[in-house]
């Protein structure tokens, strides 16, 4: 099999062209794993400091160039960097090692989490950490919206489209899809058109709803499980915030695995486990296979068919970085994307926040100041602390809750 190192080379500048054994791409991108904490940003910045800074495996035009690449393409985007640089210094198989290394150490410490929160989540001590993580976890969640938002309502139109998305999905019902895609062409029409056919084509865009049963039966539940997350990692473009409507709208809504309280625990779990966020597939994926008795296997199928479409389309796609990059028709289809993003975060935060800000069925004064607080340390503190950070200081401060309930005003409902 042609392992492409001259095609590498041709695209490699000088200084920068040593060879990478196998080896060292095994023990970096193992380590690399085990240090992927506090989302892409994070996760990205590390990789340039090691690989372009320290190691010089890639050059700084390259990385930039790859980056642009990789969000054009679906799935988490330090995932895909990973598997690039690892097919251009040592060929495919270098790049699905250097991907499974990267989301190994998710699968070891989320399942190992959706473990103990299945035997032991009603203990008082994980019920008080888990009070603390969910008004984190939706904190994170808004402050996402709030930087998604910056980048990509830049005008009235994306704003409009964004507000149409939050009403399809949330009053509409629409499939999250339908309504991603519908965002992406109306864009594009609205781009290249008159006004009056822009109306005409957004309307059109998102006129139509399908719905799924689930079937309860071990062979049934493996396959929806596989089906289902390969269809997140397959649509997964924007990064792991964009996708968090379409898992909700498929493993709450739809098939009922969990409920809307084990989403926001998913959420905050992921944020404190090493590797793309998008990796609370993994333990949606546990929950979803406890219900018919293979949590393993419904953790293991939903980590292979999450991220199968990432080696899908970095591997092949690689050598044909440059032409991909250059279509405008693409770009303008992200940008509606990213603009109906926005709109359906916000859907899915309402009902979060009902179970992050009403444990008990009323307010909890408490647990909305904590979600505050949270979020305006996210979002505006100009010291920004790492995610990881902010998460564990929410369930420190529930666990405090758990044994000392008299200094929080009451027990936890």
């Amino acid at each position: 099999m042609d392992d492409g190192l001259s095609n590498r080379a041709e695209a490699e500048p000088a200084g920068v062209q040593q060879q990478v054994s196998m080896s060292e791409i095994f023990w970096y991108f193992l380590k690399l794993g085990w240090l992927a904490f506090g989302g892409p940003v994070g996760q990205i910045g590390l990789m340039h400091l090691q690989l372009v800074e320290r190691r010089k495996w890639i050059s700084e035009d390259e990385f930039v160039r790859a980056l642009n690449f990789c969000h054009l393409l679906p799935g988490p985007e330090a995932l895909q960097l990973v598997i690039y640089v690892g097919y251009k210094k040592a060929g495919y198989w270098a790049g699905i090692l250097a991907g499974v290394l990267f989301i190994l150490p998710g699968y070891i410490t989320l399942t190992t989490l959706a473990w103990i929160y299945v035997h032991y989540g009603k203990t008082p001590q994980v019920l008080g950490v888990l009070w603390g993580f969910r008004p984190v976890g939706l904190a994170l969640l808004l402050a996402a919206l709030v930087r998604i938002s910056r980048a990509a309502l830049k005008g009235v139109f994306p704003a409009m489209l964004a507000f149409a998305a939050f009403v399809a999905f949330y009053f509409g019902r629409l499939p999250f899809l339908l309504v991603l895609f519908g965002c992406g062409l109306t864009f594009i029409a609205w781009r290249r058109m008159g006004p009056g056919s822009r109306v005409a084509t957004a309307a059109a865009s998102l006129l139509v709803a399908a719905r799924a049963e689930a079937a309860e039966s071990m062979a049934s539940r493996l396959f929806d499980i596989s089906w289902f997350f390969f269809k997140v990692g397959l649509f997964s473009f924007g990064g792991a915030y964009a996708v968090l409507p379409y898992i909700r709208e498929g493993a709450v809504a739809t098939y009922g695995w969990i409920s809307d309280r084990q989403m926001i625990d998913a959420l905050a779990l992921g944020e404190t486990t090493p590797g793309p966020l998008i990796s609370i597939g993994i333990f949606v994926g546990f929950l979803a296979g406890n219900g018919a008795r293979v949590p393993w296997l419904g953790a293991t199928a939903s980590t292979f068919w999450l991220f199968l479409p990432s080696f899908l389309f970095m591997l092949p796609a690689a050598r044909h970085m440059n032409w991909l990059t250059s279509r405008p028709g693409l770009k303008e289809f992200l940008r509606g994307v990213t603009s109906g993003v926005v709109g359906l975060i916000f859907s899915i935060s309402i009902p979060l926040a009902k179970v992050a800000f009403m444990p008990g069925g009323s307010i909890d004064w408490i647990t909305v100041a904590l979600g505050l607080a949270a979020f305006a340390v996210l979002t505006f503190w100009k010291w920004r602390l790492n995610v990881v950070a902010v998460v564990l200081a929410g369930g420190a401060l529930g666990l405090l809750r758990a044994f000392a309930p008299g200094l929080f005003g009451g027990a936890l409902s």
